[in-house]
């Protein structure tokens, strides 16, 4: 029996080795699912704040019927970062009216 092992011990510790890597592999691909996941979620949420805040500065100025420098400004930043994210062409349309609103030093 011995001799056995001394013989494939090096077969052995290689074959051992490599389960020990498969099984931190799938560690491993799990924990990017799981963050992937997450990064996903955290991007939609970000989306949905910035559509909101859009879409309440749309409102805000439009019933105003006009906007401040800073308002605008602000409403493209958002825009930009909004639209980097994925958004859609819903909120384009409001963007482009109130960049064609009247602007005012508040």
């Amino acid at each position: 029996m011995l001799e056995i092992i001394t013989k494939f011990w090096v077969e052995w510790l290689l074959g051992i080795a490599a389960g020990g890597v498969i099984a931190a592999c799938r560690i491993l691909w799990k924990r990017q699912k799981e963050a992937d996941t997450r990064q996903r979620a955290v991007e939609a949420g970000i989306r949905a704040l910035l559509r909101d805040r859009i879409l309440q500065a749309y409102y805000h100025y439009f019933e105003r019927g006009w906007i401040t420098l800073h308002g605008l400004e602000n409403v493209n930043a958002l825009y930009k970062e909004y639209h980097a994210l994925g958004g859609n062409g819903a909120v384009t349309k409001l963007v482009e009216d109130m960049r064609g609103l009247e602007v005012r030093d508040g």
